[in-house]
């Protein structure tokens, strides 16, 4: 003899807290994975672009401090000379030396 189910043995609250609570579980894994995504980007952002130098500002100081660490002339004509700033400092300071003991 076959039996025909008997739709009233559905425990209904408990398929209901289950429910709630399959709810609640996604709603705080998709708020966690969210808050890792946008601390990430706020990571990449200051590694990539914040501390990140140009590649064209790390040509113009090389070239500037190229430019002042040699010997060359500016003006052949006029007598013009470059020479290395640490040089140039070192003879500025003992002219300064020189007028201040002179007074």
């Amino acid at each position: 003899m076959s039996q025909t189910p008997n739709y009233n043995d559905l425990n209904v609250p408990m398929i209901a807290v289950v429910g709630v609570m399959a709810c609640i579980i996604t709603f705080a894994t998709v708020l966690g994975i969210q808050v890792l995504y946008y601390r990430a980007e706020k990571q990449q952002t200051l590694e990539k672009v914040v501390r990140a130098e140009s590649a064209e500002a790390g040509n113009l100081l090389a070239n500037q401090q190229a430019k002042l660490a040699r010997y060359g002339w500016l003006n052949r004509e006029q007598g013009q000379v470059a020479i290395p700033i640490e040089r140039a400092m070192d003879i500025v300071v003992k002219e300064l030396a020189g007028e201040s003991a002179e007074h």
